[in-house]
């Protein structure tokens, strides 16, 4: 059997799974990147491969994300401290849970 540690090791080297952890350090600090006021209408729900999906509570905030996507991408990236982690946002409207 396999010690954890050493299996925790390897998984941490892997620059996925590095890419995967720095977007979620992006990605909690949703509210400070779009502002509190757009945070309380949208979540982010997942990355994937340079793009963050975005859950809107409505069409009008959905296209104000799409407004201000390269904004929002350049603040990402900075949150996350690697230029070019975020390309792009995808932003879909459903109901999200309430803060």
């Amino acid at each position: 059997m396999k010690k954890v540690e050493g299996m925790l090791g390897a998984a941490l080297g892997r620059p996925e799974v590095l890419k995967a952890a720095r977007a979620q350090i992006a990605m909690r600090k949703w509210g400070e990147i779009v502002g509190e006021a757009l945070a309380d209408k949208s979540e982010p729900d997942r990355y994937e491969k340079g793009t963050l999906w975005v859950v809107a509570s409505g069409s009008a905030w959905a296209q104000e994300i799409r407004l201000r996507k390269e904004d929002i991408v350049s603040r990402l990236n900075e949150a996350a401290a690697e230029p070019g982690l975020f390309r792009d946002v995808r932003v879909g409207v459903r109901s999200f849970r309430v803060r």
